[in-house]
């Protein structure tokens, strides 16, 4: 083995080291709390003792869990201000927040979106209030693994209200180039297409591309090429395994989260512990599973995500972000869909799988 090869043995068993003891770390989270008439709130610590008082402006701070740093802001008359705070109290980025369909953006692995307002650019703070991401991208994804997807170049195309007039809000990008970036800025990949089906959290380096079929790989400016898991392909791959090794009631029961929710006409949306379902459901479920193989052409996959009003209980509360999003890049919600005619007069059939730290698991059917 060359020097070279035992010292980048070296550097990535130090940086999964460090991976590993920060997930291993415990994080002093601070809790949000409203004050009487629910028009301001603050923060306390594990301990119930208030941090910051109860005087922030709901809609400038989402965050339910104070982490390392978030977006924040006080009103005084009519006039707002809108800024980043640290855990140590530092506070940076007045007039800078980055949002998102009118919402401002969330910490994620200590690091955090601006918008500078007089370039109109994207950049990142990490948690201490430091600029780590240069404001020169028109858009930046959210930290995953310690990636980042970059656009540069790019023209924005405001688009059109039901009336054929021209809207300031709504917009989408066009042209420009897409990068894999890193948390220092260093490009990885040139021309790396934005795609959320991606398991950012399975990266792998080689000199070839993968042979895994659930991989999609990327060659990088270093010659070498970043592999990462398809969510799509690996829940498809999991069904298929599942189907081939013969489908039974215990089996499908070990493919389901602990509860499993279901639609009812009539009663909406109820949930059932998993062996109950089992009893319930199974063949209606075995014969959706199976057509899989039997109609390929007549089915898809299609991300997607938990929806709070349904997934509430304390269940899912780890698969939802600090702010109480649905944690896609991590934890996501992939629908399996069954179409039952091909001119599609039928209603179509919904399976909904989340991504756990186990694999796949069965939440919700709509049969």
């Amino acid at each position: 083995m060359s020097l070279r090869h035992q010292i980048c043995l070296i550097l990535f068993g130090l940086f999964f080291f460090v991976q590993l003891a920060n997930g291993q770390e415990k994080i002093d989270r601070w809790e949000s709390f409203y004050n009487k008439d629910s028009t301001a709130v603050g923060f306390k610590d594990q301990h119930g003792q208030i941090r910051l008082d109860s005087i922030y402006l709901p809609y400038l701070n989402v965050a339910r869990s104070f982490e390392s740093i978030m977006t924040i802001g006080k009103a005084d008359g009519d006039i707002w201000d809108g800024y980043f705070l640290t855990k140590s109290g530092n506070i940076v980025g007045h007039d800078s927040i980055y949002f998102f369909d009118n919402t401002p953006d969330c910490e994620n692995e200590g690091f955090i979106r601006f918008r500078d307002k007089k370039s109109d650019k994207v950049g990142i703070f990490n948690s201490r209030g430091e600029i780590q991401i240069p404001a020169e991208y028109d858009g930046l994804t959210k930290v995953r693994n310690g990636l980042i997807i970059g656009l540069k170049g790019a023209k924005k195309r405001y688009l059109k209200d039901n009336q054929g007039n021209q809207t300031d809000e709504h917009y989408v990008w066009e042209a420009g180039q897409e990068v894999l970036i890193d948390t220092l800025n260093q490009v990885l990949v040139e021309r790396f297409p934005y795609n959320d089906d991606l398991n950012y959290y399975s990266v792998s380096i080689s000199e070839e591309p993968s042979a895994d079929p659930t991989r999609n790989s990327f060659k990088g400016v270093n010659g070498k090429y970043y592999s990462f898991i398809n969510y799509e392909l690996e829940l498809e791959q999991q069904i298929a395994t599942l189907l081939s090794t013969g489908l039974s009631p215990e089996k499908l029961a070990s493919f389901c989260f602990e509860e499993v929710t279901y639609s009812d006409d009539k009663l909406g949306w109820i949930a059932l512990p998993k062996e109950e379902f089992v009893y319930r459901f199974y063949q209606a479920v075995q014969k959706e599973l199976q057509k899989l193989t039997a109609n390929r052409d007549q089915c898809f996959f299609t991300l997607d995500g938990l929806n709070p009003f349904i997934f509430e209980s304390a269940l899912y509360k780890e698969y939802y972000d600090p702010c109480g999003f649905s944690n896609d890049w991590k934890y996501p919600s992939v629908n399996f869909v069954i179409n039952q005619s091909k001119d599609f007069s039928k209603r179509q059939t919904h399976l909904h799988f989340l991504r756990t730290k186990e694999g796949f698991k069965l939440i919700m059917v709509s049969l």
